[in-house]
């Protein structure tokens, strides 16, 4: 297993030092030759630099994509130095608050079915516990349930749940 396949899905925070220097390194030559440039030394250190206070909060992969779309010429045009690295690792960011917003807004569309509202119709569900269910039992009643009683065409009780009036 090579040492990025090892350190892909780690964040950049909790990459060693010197396998990171490793990484950026092979990033920067695959770059350089994606664009013709050569780079110094004090490049490489300013880019590794630049990813450990500004992108920590990355993925490995991500680091490695911006390199990779940013060299090819996806983020625009320019030369392999600080600037255009940190352009290239900003747009990156932007796919990567993207891609997790894309991702919490599947986890909530997969514990709501608003496509299953005939069998768990949630507005009678919500209006029926709001009219049955006192205060001190509200916790004890799941919308859920209730909402599966209704879709069944059944009449839920408080005893369904455990409660005495």
């Amino acid at each position: 297993m090579s040492l990025y396949d090892s350190c892909a899905t780690s964040f950049v925070k909790d990459v060693p030092k010197e396998s990171l220097k490793t990484l950026v390194n092979i990033f920067m030559v695959d770059a350089s030759v994606n664009m013709g440039n050569d780079f110094s030394d004090e490049t490489l250190e300013r880019a590794i630099f630049i990813i450990e206070t500004n992108f920590r909060f990355l993925h490995v992969c991500y680091i490695a994509s911006a390199f990779k779309n940013g060299s090819l010429g996806k983020y625009g045009a320019g030369r392999l130095v600080p600037r255009t690295i940190y352009g290239w690792l900003n747009e990156v960011t932007m796919e990567y608050n993207r891609d997790t917003d894309h991702k919490k807004l599947n986890e909530i569309d997969n514990s709501i079915h608003f496509k299953d509202l005939e069998k768990y119709p949630l507005g009678k569900a919500i209006c029926w516990k709001i009219d049955h269910v006192r205060e001190e039992d509200w916790d004890n009643v799941p919308l859920k349930e209730v909402a599966e009683i209704l879709g069944r065409h059944g009449i839920p009780t408080l005893q369904d749940f455990g409660i005495l009036k």
